[in-house]
């Protein structure tokens, strides 16, 4: 697929604008990542998978793509917690990445570009704060704390859309507080005894986190980016401050053409946090479904809203991924026994096919439209489902184009930017079967598809020798255990419920 004109919503200008990137053909892109003193979260997750998305669909289009999502390994929470537990700061920041890595190959992420950590960029920090300060944005204090001045950037605030003035009168400033302005913030902090630490020209300390980012951003993709991403969250302070450091160390703008925010996943319509104790973590999902659920349920809602996650939420990302593995095992099935040229009766659904194919793209760029996505996919499938339906249209030569056009809509124009629908069929719909019931607290184990298969040639052999009590406790148990059985012309088929 060629590039394409993009529609991406800016936070910066507050609208949809026409992408144009620095360089053409190429994307130079950075998603914030996590700070390493715990277990991700599911909203943290979502957001990974969003960018993952991004990556992908820009990838796709054409575009030679430089991802960069980092690790903040450097963190007073990182430091409390190796204090408290008498190891180094590196013992737990790598026991943590090893973790949110695992969660992120469990949710079939892609491999960045690249995949920063702030520790092996601290000679880099350095010299961003040196430029900051040799273009007078910046200060010492008496403790060799270096601080960014607000003040010295006149359109402070431009990313958020807050007033310097509103928010100098709402901050509160601290008891022998340094700063000169309550809302500058710092670069390098002094190092204080046991904490981790770096030479520097002000002495030993280590890097404040705004500076971080955008040190890693410069390192890797240059003084200017095309996209940088993140949660909403984040758009004042860290998003904010990081603008008003990069522009001032490089005095290049915009430090970036293109801001993108997706909106949190919440609990109870509450944003998920480790502050308010009200959180799953991606690894505790992932150890009771999987990851193209957490997938799903991360993308079947527009990026930039909100999901509140529950268990119906869950459920219903069950039901539409059993749809479109149905319809997927019901094409795989056409093309093994049919390899004829279309036939008219399917001439026209392979023409909605490719409508939907061209439909699916433009909604992916339209600001990454995927709830357009999966009603176009949905669409298709019911429309698929229909025709066979009727025993004799299924059977007329033609199916088999008609079934591969199917498969290729679901595993490449939707599956390989969303990143689902691309798992065998039988064994996804077996997997989900067991989800499905274990979400409503029925334990019972579903049978694998040999299983079932062996058990409807024994039914078959009963019916033969008209041992119809055999048969019909075939059936009864497959039903108790999720697996409906029908009878047709020509044959029995099943499927999970």
């Amino acid at each position: 697929m060629s590039i394409r004109e993009l529609k991406l919503f800016n936070t910066l200008g507050k609208k949809k604008e026409t992408f144009t990137p620095i360089e053409p053909g190429k994307i130079k892109f950075y998603s914030c990542g996590p700070t390493v003193y715990g277990h991700i979260h599911i909203g943290n997750l979502r957001t990974a998978i969003v960018s993952d998305m991004f990556f992908r669909y820009f990838k796709r289009i054409g575009y030679d793509v430089k991802f960069a999502r980092n690790y903040t390994d450097v963190d007073d929470k990182i430091i409390k917690l190796a204090n408290n537990e008498g190891v180094e700061p590196s013992v737990i920041t790598k026991k943590y990445i090893e973790a949110v890595e695992k969660d992120y190959q469990a949710c079939g992420m892609l491999e960045p570009t690249f995949k920063p950590l702030v520790t092996d960029t601290i000679p880099e920090i350095i010299a961003f704060i040196e430029d900051i300060l040799k273009n007078d944005h910046a200060y010492v204090t008496k403790d060799n704390e270096v601080i960014y001045s607000v003040a010295s950037k006149k359109d402070y605030g431009k990313l958020s859309g807050k007033n310097i003035e509103e928010l100098e009168a709402g901050a509160r400033v601290e008891i022998n507080d340094q700063k000169k302005d309550p809302l500058d913030f710092i670069l390098w902090k002094p190092a204080k005894p046991g904490e981790m630490c770096w030479d520097s020209p002000w002495g030993k300390g280590r890097p404040g986190w705004h500076i971080e980012c955008s040190a890693m951003i410069r390192s890797l993709l240059g003084d200017q980016i095309d996209i940088h991403h993140g949660a909403i969250d984040l758009i004042f302070t860290h998003h904010e401050n990081e603008i008003a450091q990069s522009e001032a160390a490089t005095h290049k703008t915009p430090f970036v053409k293109v801001w993108m925010h997706n909106a949190f996943l919440n609990m109870s319509n509450q944003k998920m946090s480790k502050s308010l104790g009200n959180i799953l973590t991606a690894t505790e999902f992932l150890k009771t479904y999987n990851g193209e659920i957490a997938r799903y349920i991360s993308l079947s809602v527009h990026y930039r809203s909100a999901i509140d996650f529950d268990n119906s939420v869950i459920e219903k990302s069950i039901g539409e991924l059993q749809r479109i593995y149905s319809a997927k095992e019901k094409a795989l099935s056409f093309l093994k026994s049919d390899q004829n040229p279309s036939d008219e009766v399917w001439k026209p659904f392979i023409e909605q096919v490719e409508s939907a194919r061209i439909a699916i793209d433009n909604a992916f760029a339209n600001d990454f439209n995927t709830p357009d996505v999966l009603a176009i996919l949905f669409s298709t499938i019911r429309s698929y489902n229909s025709l066979c339906g009727n025993e004799q249209t299924a059977q007329l030569s033609g199916h088999a184009k008609a079934a591969s056009s199917l498969i290729k809509l679901i595993e490449e124009d939707v599956g390989g930017i969303l990143g689902v629908g691309l798992l065998d069929p039988k064994s996804a719909l077996l997997a989900l079967s067991q989800f499905k019931a274990k979400l409503s607290g029925n334990s019972t184990s579903r049978p694998n598809p040999d299983e079932i298969e062996a058990l409807i040639v024994k039914r078959l052999e009963a019916r033969k020798s008209k041992d119809f009590h055999t048969s019909d406790a075939i059936r009864d148990d497959l039903l108790k255990k999720g697996v409906l059985l029908k009878d047709g012309p020509k044959g029995t088929t099943w499927e999970y419920q």
